[in-house]
């Protein structure tokens, strides 16, 4: 449960416990080293969330991104002292409390981060504006199975990239951005499979571009990884989230990409329970695409087809089989690699 969550339930709980409650809502104040005033607040009869931010001062003409569920406006508090304004934002009754809170959450972590509150404004701007995008983009509040499976892939080659290139790899990682491969590096691609069948294994590509390397200006690689899915054991999604944000904390930007990356795919924070489904790493395979590498291609096509999906067998892709260690040597710069 995250703070915002905790404080509501107090507020809530406090004033379920109370036979006759003053005022028309019930309200606890928070305040930051930064000077930022955060008040979260119920309204006694319905039960609606709101929630406060102090400004530094009062923003003019100013527009705030907005979505279904949530108004947001400025007022003030006299409660708290007449002279300060705060963005205000209040669930609306087709919202459920739980996404309320945890846009609630997000700013509320990301103004206590600031060291002044002069940047309020801004900051508080852009993650509704990170906010509004993922409402627009219609995905579902926690990823399916099959999204996560594939996101966590993404994250066991980029945890490989961590240690062997650096921070700086999480640039190289656009597979969100609904590129045609998951990573580039300079004019080389690699792109990323799972799966969670039992041998013999077996990736789905998803169109005819994927594989062919005359789409990609150097050379073109495949990285495979064999899952064991479960309900009951193994890492779940935001375990290597955390383990990766974990080891970007002393690089800002390359962890605000992966936020934002994160949020791409349709990860969000603030639901983590809601993930229960765990990951064992059977196998990893890398492969670079050449020669006559098994693949479906647009030059092989028809006039008329187009969107073509197929399924590759591993076992057939043995003879373009490389290390991890070549790989990285290619991505690195390193060019040609001695194959056996």
């Amino acid at each position: 449960m995250n703070y915002t969550t905790e404080m509501y339930t107090f507020i809530k709980n406090d004033i379920q416990n109370r036979d006759n409650y003053p005022g028309r809502n019930a309200s606890r104040m928070l305040e930051y080293v930064n000077g930022i005033i955060m008040v979260f607040s119920i309204e006694i009869v319905s039960l609606r969330r709101e929630a406060y931010i102090s400004l530094a001062d009062f923003p003019e003409g100013i527009q705030f991104p907005k979505w279904r569920g949530i108004s947001i406006d400025i007022a003030q508090l006299p409660v708290y002292g007449s002279d300060r304004y705060y963005v205000r934002f209040v669930q609306l009754p087709e919202s459920e409390d739980y996404i309320f809170e945890i846009v609630v959450e997000d700013l509320r972590q990301a103004v206590a981060r600031l060291q002044s509150s002069e940047n309020g404004i801004n900051t508080i701007i852009d993650i509704l504006t990170k906010w509004k995008r993922f409402f627009q983009s219609e995905k579902g509040l926690v990823m399916t199975d099959e999204l996560q499976e594939g996101l966590y892939g993404e994250l066991i080659f980029l945890e490989k990239l961590l240690t062997s290139i650096g921070t700086s790899s999480v640039a190289n990682w656009v597979g969100g951005v609904k590129e045609t491969h998951d990573f580039y590096f300079g004019s080389n691609a690699v792109e990323v499979k799972t799966t969670s069948r039992k041998e013999p294994y077996s990736v789905q590509i998803s169109s005819e571009y994927q594989l062919d390397v005359k789409d990609v200006a150097d050379r073109l690689f495949l990285y495979a990884v064999a899952l064991r899915k479960s309900k009951q054991s193994g890492e779940r999604l935001p375990e290597i989230v955390s383990r990766i944000r974990d080891r970007l904390i002393g690089d800002s930007s390359m962890k605000m990409r992966f936020d934002d990356m994160l949020l791409q795919y349709g990860y969000i924070d603030g639901i983590e329970e809601l993930y229960v489904t765990g990951f064992h790493i059977r196998d990893t395979y890398v492969y670079e695409v050449k020669g006559e590498f098994p693949q479906i291609i647009r030059t092989m096509l028809r006039p008329g087809v187009s969107k073509v999906t197929y399924e590759l067998s591993l076992s057939q892709c043995t003879p373009y089989i490389c290390s991890d260690e070549q790989l990285i040597r290619v991505l690195r710069g390193g060019g040609v690699y001695d194959q056996q």
